[in-house]
């Protein structure tokens, strides 16, 4: 009896250690770095996994492989001095609603005004959908989130990027991206 409790013991720790096994370990700390620019007008805060690789009118960060696809993100500021930030919001967001390649358009309210005009942002995903096609995207596509901004007499976008299988389907990465998107903010440019 006792050969066969400590077998039966011995199956279920077994078991237990494949199953612990078989969750990964989380690929981000949960730390971040707060980025500013205050020539281009943006602060976020980004994952200290995040690797800047270039600044400016488009600054770059290489992050981690996800699922074995690595992760990047990108500011793209547009100056557009004269123009209204409503104006510019206005165009674009009707435009991606009628894109089929953009999903989950959603308007994202930003606290404050500059040089005395209100901020405007938007906020939407690729579409789950292959370009050109109808069928599905595969896991190790290429997918992205994206956040339009425009105040600051400039057009931000942030983009987000990773493969399907992590940013679409998957938790963690959505979740550190998510934190990310929240923690955009436009601020005084100084020369």
């Amino acid at each position: 009896m006792r050969i066969w409790l400590s077998g039966l013991f011995l199956f279920v720790l077994g078991g237990v250690a494949v199953a612990q096994e078989a969750s990964p370990a989380p690929v981000f700390s949960g730390k971040t770095q707060t980025y500013q620019d205050t020539t281009t007008g943006f602060r976020l805060e980004v994952p200290i996994e995040f690797q800047l690789t270039g600044r400016g009118a488009n600054t770059t960060w290489e992050g981690p492989k996800v699922d074995d696809f690595v992760t990047s993100l990108f500011v793209n500021v547009t100056p557009m001095p004269g123009v209204h930030p409503q104006a510019i919001y206005d165009g674009v967001v009707r435009s991606k609603k009628n894109d089929k390649t953009a999903v989950d358009v959603r308007q994202i309210k930003m606290a404050g005004k500059l040089k005395g005009k209100p901020i405007f942002a938007f906020r939407f995903m690729e579409s789950p959908k292959a370009p050109g096609s109808n069928d599905d995207k595969g896991p190790q596509d290429h997918h992205r989130w994206f956040l339009y901004v425009y105040g600051n007499d400039s057009a931000y976008e942030l983009c987000m990027a990773g493969s399907y299988q992590a940013l679409g389907q998957g938790k963690e990465l959505p979740d550190v991206y998510l934190k990310i998107l929240k923690s955009f903010q436009l601020i005084q440019m100084t020369p």
